[in-house]
């Protein structure tokens, strides 16, 4: 964000509508509150992600305590003079908006949603920095540019990729390996079979041996392999 700052460029953020986005604009509230990054304009381009903010303000209820002593101090989805663009035209202006600007925009894999858009517009400016907030999926275009890919395809046309790439990894919104099987040992009950579905093959191909190590029947469905349940 700095460099961006400093380079007068644009910060592009890929990320989820619902819960994702709403943790990108908490964090970026707390860094600038404490002074740590500079206060960039910040565009919500995701209506999806504005509609779910919504529904967490009016259900403050559900919140638990820690997290509501720190609405009470502050709304934590409200960065500062952030623009949110509703229409399909707010949204295009965006990218001939005055620099340096931060766009979070929806999906977070690049593989729909008006983050498509600005990152054909973009891909090719130096100044821009492509930053990953989340887990891209095997096959998607943002894991071929997470992957360093030098050439994508977007909308029949051939782009090279001149901006800057980066990744976060720290906001997964999924339990890890650890959290996984420490909940799957507090069950009273072992299921007859367990099923691995989520993760790559990779990933899905080291984690059935240690549910098995905890005594689970494990299964690895193949990709539309149907299971027949009793």
């Amino acid at each position: 964000m700095k460099l961006t700052g400093d380079a007068k460029g644009v910060l592009l953020m890929p990320s989820f509508a619902i819960g994702r986005t709403q943790e990108i604009v908490y964090e970026l509230d707390r860094l600038l509150s404490a002074g740590t990054i500079p206060h960039l304009p910040l565009y919500l381009d995701s209506p999806m992600a504005q509609k779910a903010s919504d529904v967490y303000r009016a259900y403050l209820d559900y919140f638990d305590d820690d997290a509501r002593a720190l609405v009470a101090r502050n709304d934590v989805l409200d960065y500062p003079d952030a623009i949110v663009t509703n229409s399909a035209k707010e949204s295009l202006a965006v990218e001939q908006a005055a620099r340096p600007l931060m766009v979070v925009a929806s999906n977070g894999m690049i593989t729909g949603g008006r983050i498509v858009q600005h990152v054909k517009a973009l891909i090719g400016d130096p100044g821009m920095t492509l930053l990953f907030v989340g887990y891209q999926g095997e096959g998607t275009l943002g894991a071929s540019l997470q992957q360093g890919a030098k050439q994508v395809r977007i909308d029949a046309q051939d782009l090279e990729v001149r901006c800057q790439v980066r990744s976060i990894s720290g906001f997964s919104a999924h339990a890890d390996e650890p959290e996984l099987l420490a909940w799957l040992g507090n069950f009273a009950q072992k299921p007859r079979t367990t099923f691995i579905v989520h993760g790559d093959p990779a990933a899905q191909a080291a984690f059935e041996p240690k549910v098995r190590a905890l005594g689970f029947a494990t299964a690895v469905p193949a990709w539309r392999e149907t299971v027949e349940l009793a």
